[in-house]
């Protein structure tokens, strides 16, 4: 089985009113037609019904079930001397059924057709996006209020769903597959985690945190976890720049072509892929662009949580990332080791800096914007699956976010992202592709889809390398499926930030730096060996 991203787009530039009506003009045209052309169907299905009742009912004629040209019925009709015999002609029944139900199929795949193409335009161009997200967010106060009410109440609740989905769904697969449990509330987790988070405030006798009970939550996990985490893995970060024996982020033109080198740097420290580029885990990479004016644009790639013990990348790193105050945010690892990176690459302060980040990086790209507006010039991130929803983000900073339903991670902001012209949200929606399609990985890395699904046949973008089970969705290729269909179909709103985050590094790639981080109680005769190499710092 293969497994396709159909990517449904909010927020970012809109069109002017009247454009706006004249597409829904064109979509409800579209829409009326595919009826019209459903009704014909429909009423070629009842004419075939009706012929062949017709023919039940006729005198039992042999012509009327054979070929129906017709035939001379004297036998038992008229005699031999009788010099007007009588002719029985009988309808071409069986042709004429035939050639009904014909007509009514052209007419449903018409229908289809039509629809489809609606659809297309409707989501091409966020015509019901207003609508679609006020139903979320309405979704998401709801169970909002009810798991801070009875969070034990929706909690079993949602374990019967979450049960009832992974059998049903298992049985559909034909194999057990937890992945089921989640993906069937998937609908619930945003809802549920911000109720979650509300109601432990209230415990606590916090009853006034905001708009954001989760980074408020965060805040004070943070308070706790912090001298923990500083006691079991260290508090100074040791950085360095090293050098990557094989090409792994190569030059970028595009979000997508962004996408691709984030997961190339990102993955083969997983064992995905194997580039023999001798980098390890915790590393990020920082790209200089010279543009036709002369001046420098900057791309940093961040990856995510990799869970090493000793890496700035770890998992108690999350929770000061999503605390609502700004000098704990600034005090996770993960943005100290990118905010020295970007000065040791030698960023200057007025240069456009763009950051694509995964998972955490997309948190820590969020966080470098809210928090070192005073230092850069970020004037655009890129996030895949990152609940960065309650970010404090500048305005004039380009938020281009890509989340997909029924991953959890994007969920854990509590709330659904801002809908701006500044702020782009792509949610991509996983489904079962039509055929069979497999992929195949280059000596080089790169994912390459081989021929066998017609592309008529696929309402989303093809998922690179997917199992044939259902698998957790928050994979970096689920993502890059979904900014695929989401750029196919020819968004204005995407257009124009894929346009400007173009525009940051238009120019020639002058270098890519490669900076490693670790953890680490103090700086012991090993460390300073391990730093004895150019531009390396501690922080």
């Amino acid at each position: 089985m293969n497994w396709q991203v159909t990517s449904s787009i909010y927020g970012g530039q809109s069109y002017s009113t009247a454009q706006r009506e004249a597409y829904e003009t064109v979509a409800n045209a579209l829409l009326e037609q595919a009826q019209a052309f459903s009704a014909l169907s429909a009423s070629w299905q009842t004419t075939a019904l009706q012929l062949n009742r017709h023919r039940v009912s006729a005198t039992m004629c042999s012509a009327s079930y054979g070929s129906g040209t017709g035939s001379n019925m004297s036998s038992g009709i008229a005699s031999a001397n009788n010099a007007n015999a009588v002719q029985h002609d009988s309808l071409p029944y069986s042709q004429l059924i035939e050639q009904c139900n014909e007509h009514a199929q052209q007419c449903t795949r018409v229908s289809e057709e039509f629809a489809t193409m609606a659809h297309s335009l409707i989501r091409a161009h966020s015509l019901y996006a207003e609508a679609e997200l006020a139903a979320l967010r309405n979704v998401n106060a709801i169970t909002s209020k009810a798991a801070t009410i009875a969070p034990s109440h929706v909690a079993v609740l949602g374990g019967y769903l979450a049960v009832d989905g992974y059998t049903t769904k298992s049985k559909q697969e034909g194999a057990s597959n937890f992945i089921h449990a989640s993906d069937t509330v998937s609908w619930a987790h945003e809802g549920f985690v911000s109720g979650l988070a509300s109601h432990l405030l209230l415990l606590m006798r916090i009853p006034r945190y905001g708009s954001a009970p989760v980074n408020a939550v965060a805040s004070i996990t943070a308070m706790l976890s912090a001298p923990f985490k500083n006691l079991t893995q260290g508090n100074t970060l040791c950085i360095r720049e090293v050098q990557a024996q094989t090409d792994v982020v190569r030059s970028s033109h595009s979000v997508a072509s962004g996408m691709e080198n984030l997961r190339r740097l990102a993955e083969e420290r997983l064992g995905t892929i194997e580039l023999h580029s001798g980098l390890s885990y915790a590393t990020i990479a920082v790209q200089r662009y010279r543009r036709a004016d002369g001046t420098d644009g900057w791309l940093v790639l961040v990856p995510g949580t990799d869970g090493q013990e000793d890496s700035p990348f770890g998992w108690e790193q999350n929770v000061e990332l999503m605390s609502d105050k700004s000098w704990q945010r600034k005090r996770a690892d993960s943005l100290r080791l990118v905010n020295m990176a970007m000065s040791k690459a030698g960023i200057g302060k007025d240069d456009e800096v763009a950051i694509i980040g995964h998972s955490q990086g997309g948190i820590v790209a969020a966080a470098a914007a809210a928090d070192l507006q005073d230092r850069y010039n970020i004037t655009h991130v890129v996030t895949a699956g990152s609940p960065i929803a309650n970010h404090p983000i500048p305005e004039q900073t380009w938020v281009t976010s890509i989340e997909i339903e029924d991953e959890v991670v994007a969920s854990l902001d509590g709330a659904t992202n801002p809908a701006t012209p500044q702020w782009l949200t792509i949610r991509g929606q996983v489904s079962a592709a039509p055929g069979t399609t497999a992929t195949s990985t280059e000596d080089d890395g790169a994912y390459i889809p081989e021929a066998g699904i017609p592309q008529s046949e696929l309402t989303g973008a093809l998922v690179a390398n997917a199992p044939k089970q259902k698998e957790i969705t928050h994979w970096l290729k689920y993502h890059q499926a979904a900014y695929a269909h989401a750029s196919d179909q020819g968004s204005y709103a995407v257009t124009q930030h894929e346009q400007h985050f173009q525009e940051i590094i238009d120019g020639e790639l002058l270098e890519t730096h490669y900076y490693e981080g670790r953890m680490l109680q103090s700086t012991p005769p090993e460390a300073l060996q391990w730093l004895a190499q150019p531009k390396v710092g501690i922080l």
